[in-house]
């Protein structure tokens, strides 16, 4: 059964890069999801053969994204931690946190972006405006395309973790036959 946590492990990892998370936090976060009991640093270190700087910076980060907590036992100093046992539930955090930390700042940037072209259009004249015109409706296309997807997100927080994998499903079963994997 080594072989296979290990494989799931790897994938996690591999899942986690694609997300732009750094492999060593999927592959964490995936260790405690499959440990038995809560693990302490040092555990998690010897399991995945990795150095203490990464494995403490790495625990800091899930705590931080609220997908694994921090358990104390009686009697005991050793922080141990446990990952969140839900998918859905994990999901959901990293949604509303990536909402929170990537989506808006980059979503308040666009607006500011977008007022500032339909700025640079005041006094053009000719050609240059045209250009100018031109490139701030794309910029604002895309501001409402972005300010769309978040409210897809809000949607998807407003929902809530229990409900979401209902709705997929749900949608899922619209889908034509034969499409996805």
């Amino acid at each position: 059964m080594r072989e296979v946590e290990d494989r799931f492990i790897e994938a996690w990892g591999a899942i986690s890069e694609l997300w732009g998370v750094n492999r060593s936090i999927g592959r964490i976060q995936a260790t405690l999801y499959l440990a038995a009991e809560p693990m302490d640093a040092a555990a998690i270190r010897e399991r995945l053969q990795i150095s203490h700087g990464n494995v403490s910076i790495s625990l800091r980060d899930l705590l931080a994204w609220g997908v694994i907590r921090k358990v104390h036992r009686a009697g005991e100093r050793k922080a141990r931690y446990e990952a969140e046992q839900e998918p859905w539930t994990w999901f959901h955090t990293c949604i509303g946190e990536r909402r929170r930390r990537e989506v808006v700042p980059v979503l308040d940037q666009l607006h500011a972006i977008d007022q500032d072209a339909r700025g640079a259009i005041k006094g053009a004249r000719g050609a240059t405006r045209e250009r100018r015109e031109q490139l701030q409706e794309r910029i604002h296309r895309f501001a409402e395309f972005s300010d769309e997807f978040v409210d897809l997100i809000d949607v998807f927080l407003a929902v809530g973790a229990g409900k979401m994998g209902k709705v997929f499903r749900s949608v899922a079963r619209l889908m034509p036959k034969g499409r996805g994997r």
